[in-house]
């Protein structure tokens, strides 16, 4: 198991990339801790991982504290600085121990314009986020502390499965796969693993895309 007694803290841990995410790091051997806004999903997912020797527990809460009018702050708020607070948070219990894995969850959306997907503001806090990484990597480098963010392609979580009802939609976001599909949660737990493990201890500062060929078209 590579995982096996590190403590993970999970953020959106109850659906989609984030419960993949938490069942493969408990399945590897982590004490797994995961945080979002519904406890009744957070619940469910702990639930999941006890039923199969794992052990999880639940912070219910948000990476936000307020709440605005504006699209643009709001997105903000959860995508950005929610990140910076969780990493402001960890950094000083990682430097107690002697160092600690940070892994982001960007997208590929964050790094490539899409024509006819306009979610300005989800792509502007998605791209700002990989800056962070790197210069936490280049700040924490010598204290053991590695920081990494993966960008995924299109991967069908809940929210994406509902928006692909309609048929010209999911043509749409199938064709910008060079695959021709969108990825599933595990597929991007799996790279989770390999940068939360002792395996990527050399690895740190990367963006690491993920997303059947979008990048590559």
């Amino acid at each position: 198991m590579r995982l096996m007694n590190k403590v993970v803290l999970i953020t959106g841990g109850g659906t989609g990339i984030g419960k993949a995410i938490a069942k493969r790091y408990a399945q590897e051997g982590a004490k797994v801790a995961i945080t979002g806004r519904r406890e009744l999903e957070l619940k469910r997912v702990v639930a999941d991982i006890e039923r199969t020797g794992g052990r999880a527990l639940t912070l219910p809460g948000s990476v936000t504290d307020e709440t605005t009018d504006q699209i643009w702050d709001e997105t903000f708020d959860i995508f950005l600085k929610g990140t910076f607070r969780f990493i402001r948070a960890a950094i000083p219990y990682m430097l107690k121990q002697g160092g600690g894995s940070i892994i982001n969850i960007s997208t590929v959306v964050g790094l490539k314009a899409i024509s006819g997907f306009p979610a300005h503001a989800y792509q502007a806090a998605k791209a700002g986020m990989n800056m962070p990484t790197k210069t936490v990597a280049v700040e924490y480098a010598k204290q053991g502390i590695r920081c990494k963010s993966i960008c995924p392609g299109g991967v069908l979580t809940p929210p994406v499965e509902e928006m692909l009802k309609n048929p010209a939609t999911k043509s749409f976001f199938e064709h910008l796969h060079s695959m021709g599909r969108l990825g599933q949660p595990n597929d991007i737990a799996e790279p989770a693993i390999y940068f939360a493990s002792d395996q990527s201890h050399w690895t740190t500062g990367s963006i690491l895309t993920v997303d059947g060929g979008m990048m590559a078209a």
